[in-house]
């Protein structure tokens, strides 16, 4: 196996992959190198020759599309996000019931001030979704919840906001939706030209916030994002709140990069295959594990504080949830995580995605052509994204990060196990600016609250990133790309359906792709049975590799 060593990366490398930049890497070697060498070019500055951004400008008026991010929150004072953050539209639904929105801190401003009154969810009629599929019971449910939060009221407040403080996941996921160049124009200054903003004057040694800032470009930076803020509760509410706020606000598509805690649909059943010859004892593990998870399925007592009492129903606001995506994904497409276990099935809601619905389950693949390590993969799946990679060590593959210096611990060549090159490309993008970010920061510098007056000063304002999170973002950046091109053509009201968009979608993607600046085309692992890459490669990579380009033009011949 060749020796590995450090590759530098062009840090927009996933938008190439995607066909969103074009650039040339060079010529790609005449064979595929083995499994367990490395198929990037080394070229960390490729020469950029367009965009399919262009593509779209030339074909109409600019008609941004609206995506909606169901997730933890976005940063409002990044940057790279400010004039793409739909602020008027955002909520937050995990500090209150019927949503609540941060206003401007006015100089008036004293903690004193009463909370207005806001009516979020007002106008919310879901009849045009038609039969949902609900019995009578669960549609007159559905139905009283409409009517409630159609007369409610949230709130809008002059406080900090804790968006700047807790939404790390939902900042990454944003930038690389909507993320845009852009510059911190100091107060009561004109910008700078981009040779002063970027870089500095001369010999000048005030600091400039602008040296923390870089000109980074999402896979549509052209197109609004609304934030709806939910928790990691399993409060089944917020997300029925969530996906109905998206609907109301005829969002153009719909963005989930997490699973959601239904107590039934969300549990991965074992599979046939992974029961077979429990009985052996090199399965041991897999027997025990079987063994606990059936004495956990027997449920908690009945004194337990969250165990269902007797004469309740708590799946039907989970089953009303599920009818209800599937009815929103008919108009809107809602993009969703396959999930980072590295399953042969995928987590909820991305299971519930079908030929019938406008669900795009999203997995993801490295810079080497291989299923990111920890990707779920497996029926449903519908398109792949480029992403970050993850180890792996079990009884069919080994993927390991040579460059680690705990990698020389271990003599992982004892077990003879088929070794896939490990990769070390990740996604670089926006982060919540300190302490709380992925990055963090350097102290003491990067401890200054509130972040909005800290230009990025001690770092902090990017991250590397990945996940099928990472990958499904981009993946909603394509879906607006499309919306956006359509749009173009037709009024700005105008959209395409979920299934319409999906269908674009698959049809725009390859299996026999390279992920740029990656020269093996996509290429089926064994991860979870013997012989398991043999199986056809929609189980591993459903239609392909998506190229933004080709899904442009399909858009615009509608």
């Amino acid at each position: 196996m060749p020796e590995p060593a450090p590759i530098n990366y062009y840090y927009l490398w996933h938008l190439t992959a995607l066909g969103v930049v074009d650039a040339e890497y060079g010529s790609a070697p005449p064979a595929p190198p083995a499994p367990d060498a490395s198929a990037a070019r080394a070229l960390p500055d490729p020469l950029i020759t367009g965009t399919v951004w262009d593509a779209i400008v030339s074909a109409g008026p600019l008609r941004p599309a609206r995506v909606a991010l169901i997730d933890v929150g976005v940063s409002p004072d990044h940057p790279n996000l400010a004039t793409r953050l739909d602020r008027e539209a955002s909520i937050d639904l995990t500090t209150h019931r019927y949503g609540a929105r941060v206003l401007e801190i006015l100089d008036t401003t004293t903690s004193f001030d009463r909370e207005e009154r806001h009516a979020f969810f007002a106008g919310l009629d879901i009849a045009p979704l038609g039969n949902i599929g609900l019995s009578n019971d669960d549609r007159d449910y559905l139905g009283d919840l409409v009517a409630e939060y159609a007369a409610s009221e949230g709130v809008l407040r002059r406080l900090y906001n804790p968006e700047s403080l807790f939404a790390s996941h939902g900042t990454c996921c944003a930038g690389l939706i909507v993320g845009e160049p852009a510059v911190v124009a100091e107060e009561g200054m004109p910008s700078l030209p981009p040779e002063g903003a970027f870089y500095g004057n001369g010999d000048e040694l005030r600091t400039s916030g602008n040296r923390n800032v870089i000109p980074y470009f999402g896979v549509d930076p052209f197109s609004r994002l609304i934030s709806i803020r939910t928790s990691f509760e399993d409060d089944v509410r917020q997300f029925i709140a969530a996906f109905l706020y998206a609907y109301l606000q005829k969002a153009d598509v719909i963005v989930l990069p997490r699973g959601l805690p239904d107590p039934k649909r969300s549990i991965v059943d074992p599979k046939n295959e992974l029961k077979a010859d429990l009985e052996l004892w090199k399965n041991q593990d897999a027997a025990n594990l079987f063994t606990r998870i059936a004495v956990a399925d027997q449920g908690g007592p009945e004194l337990e504080p969250k165990a269902a009492q007797k004469g309740s129903n708590p799946d039907r606001p989970w089953h009303v949830l599920k009818q209800l995506i599937l009815a929103i994904s008919r108009h809107i497409p809602i993009v969703c995580a396959a999930g980072n276990s590295g399953e042969s099935q995928l987590i909820y809601p991305a299971s519930l995605a079908a030929d019938d619905n406008g669900i795009i389950a999203v997995g993801a693949v490295t810079v080497e052509g291989f299923r990111s390590g920890y990707s779920n993969y497996g029926e449903g799946l519908t398109v792949v994204s480029p992403s970050d990679d993850g180890e792996v060590f079990n009884r069919h593959q080994l993927r390991l990060d040579r460059l680690s210096p705990f990698a020389a611990q271990h003599d992982y060549s004892a077990f003879r196990t088929r070794e896939y090159y490990y990769s070390h490309f990740s996604l670089l993008t926006t982060d919540l600016s300190g302490i709380f970010g992925y990055d963090r920061g350097s102290d003491p510098w990067s401890a200054i609250v509130p972040f909005g007056t800290n230009l990025g000063i001690g770092g902090g304002y990017y991250t590397t990133f990945g996940g099928t999170s990472g990958a499904s973002a981009q993946v909603g950046g394509l879906c607006a790309l499309i919306q956006r091109a359509y749009k173009s053509r037709h009024n700005p009201g105008d959209r395409l359906s979920g299934p319409q968009v999906k269908s674009i979608l698959k049809t725009a993607s390859r299996l026999d792709a390279i992920v740029a600046p990656g020269t093996r085309k996509l290429t089926a692992d064994c991860m979870n049975a013997e012989s398991e890459d043999a199986v056809e490669m929609a189980y591993f990579f459903g239609s392909g590799l998506p190229n933004a380009r080709a899904a442009v033009q399909a858009a615009l011949a509608i």
